[in-house]
């Protein structure tokens, strides 16, 4: 599972933190293999920031900000990259929650570098749309922490996958 957080909506934004899970989606809970970054600003001066997304984080709660925007132990967006695709690269399935945003904005900065994706095309899966599948699905709360939302993100794929009776995926 993927999840970032950023500073505007299109393919170009600004990431401010980036995590990848690994996990069984017929399993229960994560793997213990899993990436978390916080990204530089410094190393995106070509990346968007939109003022509506700014105003946004305004909104949300003290802890997310400060774990989204605090200043310590930042790496450039390249070397984020890099670490990343190490631990996905051999992934059957990429999940995120949305595809649209995650996915897109993390292959135009892959190159944007010039970096071949550590994934094929056809392994992107969107675990929003397993969740559309069982309406009445419990929605935990986002925290706006990509690994935590990960972890969230995992639990509620797998227990709809669970209710569903799916065993396999293609």
């Amino acid at each position: 599972m993927i999840d970032l957080e950023g500073l505007a909506t299109g393919p170009d934004t600004t990431i401010l933190t980036i995590a990848a899970q690994a996990f069984d989606p017929f399993g229960s809970g994560h793997y213990d293999r899993h990436y978390y970054a916080r990204v530089t600003l410094e190393s995106q001066e070509n990346r968007s920031i939109d003022d509506g997304t700014i105003a946004w984080w305004a909104t949300q709660p003290a802890h997310a900000r400060e774990e989204a925007f605090g200043e310590q132990d930042r790496i450039p967006l390249d070397q984020a990259l890099d670490e990343l695709g190490r631990l996905i690269w051999h992934a059957k399935l990429i999940w995120a929650q949305g595809p649209t945003y995650d996915m897109n904005i993390l292959e135009h900065a892959y190159k944007s570098y010039g970096k071949a994706l550590p994934w094929k095309y056809y392994q992107v899966r969107d675990s929003r749309t397993v969740f559309s599948l069982w309406p009445e699905l419990p929605i935990p709360p986002t925290s706006h922490h990509a690994l935590e939302d990960c972890r969230r993100q995992i639990g509620m794929l797998q227990t709809t996958l669970q209710h569903l009776n799916v065993k396999e995926l293609k």
